[in-house]
Parts: structure tokens; C-alpha cells; sequence
């Protein structure tokens, strides 16, 4: 097998054990109530709060999502009790989203989970190889980026014909 093929083989595999892992970790904390894709939107309003902007259409563009996308999601998240939505008094068409105790709960087992996964790979390797790792992961995440801005561009340019 050729070096690329084998390169292939690794992002796949490893792109879909970690998902796979993630998830058994999520049905195990959250007794199959969360799915990753709803732990990544906790985990946004997180980092918007830290950001210190928590509205929905600040956290739909740091997921990336459109807002309908995400009103759908926080909507479903509200009622399995993990968020709640509230109009600032200021500007009463202005949703913030806030975490409840029990997200708080789920996104901190969340990100344990991610400090566990990179204490794993980080031990095995040496400073050296950590640095060589780091710098050929930017670049795939560069690939994706671009990969990215190019299909929204497409998304776009095709809705404009």
C-alpha cells in the first residue's frame, strides 16, 4: 500500500474513532439524551459567553450554521433541559442562549474528554515530535479551511444562477 493510501486510511479511521468515541462517551454522561452535534452547540454558547456575545446569531456563525439551523437545535437542547433562551431587555428581538447546570455538567465531561484524548497522544511523543505533528496538522486544517470557504462560495455563487 502506498504512503497516501495509507495517509487516507489513518484520517478515516481515526476521524471516525474519535466521533465513535465521543459519542459512547456523550451516552454514557448524558444517558443517550445528547448527540455530538448537540454537545458542539453547548459547547459553542460556552465559548460565545466567553466571547461575550451570546446571542443566537453569534453562535450560529461560530458553528458556522445558519440561524434557522440553530434555533432548531437550541430549541430541541431546551427541551431536554440543557439550555434556555432569554430576550435582552435592551432590545427585546435580541435571543441570548445560556447553558443550564446540567450543560455546564456535560460540556465540562466534553472537554475532559478532549484533554484526555490529547494527554494520550502527547505522552507517547517527544517535544520534537509534538512540534512535526502540530505543524502537519495546521496544515490539514488549512486544507479543510480553504476546502471550506470554496464549497460556501459554490453554495453561493449556485444560488445566485
Amino acid at each position: 500500500m502506498d504512503a497516501k493510501q495509507l495517509l487516507n486510511d489513518f484520517l478515516v479511521d481515526t476521524f471516525n474513532e474519535i466521533l465513535r468515541l465521543e459519542q459512547t462517551a456523550l451516552e454514557n454522561y448524558s444517558e443517550n439524551r445528547l448527540t455530538i452535534s448537540e454537545i458542539h452547540v453547548i459547547e459553542a454558547v460556552f465559548k460565545a459567553i466567553d466571547l461575550g456575545d451570546n446571542t443566537a446569531s453569534a453562535i450560529a456563525k461560530l458553528l458556522k450554521i445558519t440561524l434557522g439551523s440553530l434555533t432548531v437545535a437550541v430549541q430541541t437542547l431546551e427541551k431536554k433541559g440543557y439550555l434556555f433562551r432569554q430576550r435582552t431587555s435592551e432590545d427585546r428581538r435580541v435571543v441570548q442562549i445560556f447553558p443550564t447546570p446540567l450543560a455546564r455538567y456535560m460540556n465540562l465531561i466534553h472537554h475532559r474528554f478532549h484533554i484526555d484524548m490529547v494527554e494520550s497522544v502527547t505522552k507517547e511523543l517527544s517535544e520534537e515530535e509534538q512540534r512535526v505533528l502540530i505543524r502537519a496538522l495546521d496544515k490539514l486544517k488549512s486544507y479543510f479551511a480553504t476546502k471550506a470557504i470554496e464549497a460556501q462560495q459554490a453554495k453561493a455563487s449556485s444560488q445566485e444562477d
